[in-house]
């Protein structure tokens, strides 16, 4: 049993020893064994992600993280060597509306509205910008004059194509991988790790570019949920102050000078009754005092008057004399029956020197002072009422400063909120509607 362990487990050291040697086998045997390698290659990205141009994608390709990580995986030599190992040739006068074609069935070239002229000082002038790339850069190590000299692109035209859903840029280029029998024959490998390490660094860069967008969502919406919630938080105390009532000064100043005009009316009313009431009251009390001199020097009244006090004197007699049984019944009902004949003729009296002295104008003065008094009740309630609407505007007034800087932060939260909603939305669609660069093989041999 112990003897099957040792032999299974000195199998097992023996596979895993053979495996590496295998696995090399196979990758050598698995070789393209092949020094040229060409492609059309197209690349679309969202300029706004990454904006891309003939010189960066060259710069790009020629970078220690794609190329240099490309000879490094592929052909097993230094990222110094990579600028010897390829070039690009970029595609002339490619744009979504064609140019017109030349007899040859190549493109003119020509720009839309532009003549022959004019297109030739153009050529000139792009022929004569010195290209920026490998081409100008330093050698390292001494290996910058064994570096093959690259054909200068003519023009870099940016393809734009109208149907992309977002205003995506297309380039395309050749790329084309000359290797010396001094390097491992795998050109093919070395394409497709240089446009494998290609396609990484602009995913990276796209996914960078993602991230920071949907960071920019979260922080769009706390600032959307802060500005939501001191809007709440002004509209409640802009509530509070007003009672919700819309405060607006002038109506309130308005308001405050109508009240003040009406109580001066109610005011200046009820000082010319008083002035009537005092003149009814004194035109009264002239008519009672004449009245009373009328009655003071008529002698008739006097002789009632007299004629009253001797008839109270015997209805007193009668009733004494009543009380002891010297009087019978009858004799003190005469007695009061005199008594009050006295007072009515002596009241009849006094009723016609009233009338002729001008009784009847006191009535009327009476009925005016009544009607005197009913007014004044009522003004002075309207008086109140007014006063207590006039204290009440004027407070108003005074929370009309307050009422009005938060209205002006109620505007201005309505605002932040509409700006942060807008700016979330249009982070949140921009999320959406962008698209991640991709890099297109065309014709790879």
């Amino acid at each position: 049993m112990e003897t099957t362990k040792r032999l299974t487990i000195l199998l097992i050291v023996a596979i895993l020893a053979t495996s590496p040697i295998q696995a090399a086998e196979q990758s050598k045997a698995k070789l393209s064994n092949t020094l040229l390698a060409s492609c059309l290659v197209k690349i679309t990205c969202d300029p706004v992600v990454l904006p891309l141009s003939f010189e960066t994608i060259e710069y790009l390709l020629y970078s220690s993280g794609v190329g240099g990580k490309a000879a490094r995986e592929a052909l097993d030599i230094s990222p110094d060597q990579v600028h010897d190992l390829f070039m690009i040739e970029y595609v002339h006068e490619l744009t979504s509306k064609s140019a017109p074609k030349s007899s040859k069935g190549r493109s003119s070239g020509f720009e839309e509205g532009m003549d022959e002229y004019e297109y030739a000082r153009m050529m000139e002038a792009e022929m004569e910008r010195p290209m920026m790339g490998p081409s100008t850069r330093s050698s390292r190590g001494g290996r910058g004059s064994s570096r093959r000299t690259r054909r200068t692109p003519q023009t870099a035209r940016t393809i734009t194509t109208s149907a992309l859903p977002t205003d995506e840029k297309t380039y395309l280029f050749s790329l084309h991988i000359e290797l010396s029998d001094e390097f491992k024959p795998a050109a093919e490998e070395f394409m497709d790790a240089l446009l494998l390490n290609l396609r990484n660094a602009l995913g990276s860069t796209f996914d960078e570019h993602r991230q920071k967008l949907r960071k920019q969502v979260e922080i769009a919406d706390e600032e959307a949920h802060r500005a939501e919630y001191d809007l709440r938080e002004q509209q409640d105390r802009l509530r509070t102050i007003s009672g919700s009532r819309i405060l607006d000064r002038n109506k309130i100043l308005v308001n405050i000078e109508g009240l003040r005009n009406d109580m001066q009316k109610i005011e200046m009313e009820q000082a010319s009754e008083q002035v009537l009431v005092e003149a009814t009251a004194n035109e009264i009390a002239q008519i009672q005092e004449k009245m009373q001199k009328e009655i003071d020097k008529d002698t008739v009244t006097r002789e009632l008057e007299q004629l009253l006090v001797l008839q109270e004197r015997n209805l007193q007699n009668v009733e004494k004399l009543h009380k002891n049984g010297s009087a019978s019944s009858g004799d003190l009902a005469e007695a009061q029956q005199k008594l009050a004949r006295s007072r009515i003729e002596l009241a009849q009296r006094r009723e016609q020197l009233s009338k002729s002295a001008g009784g009847n104008r006191i009535e009327s003065l009476n009925s005016q002072l009544a009607g005197f008094s009913i007014n004044t009740t009522q003004n002075r309630m309207k008086l109140k009422n007014y006063k207590a609407q006039l204290a009440e505007a004027e407070e108003l007034l005074s929370k009309t400063d307050d009422y009005e800087l938060l209205s002006l932060k109620v505007d201005i939260a309505k605002q932040n909120l509409q700006e942060t909603i807008l700016w979330r939305d249009r982070m949140s669609r921009q999320i959406r509607m962008i698209q991640p660069p991709t890099v297109t093989v065309i014709g790879g041999d």
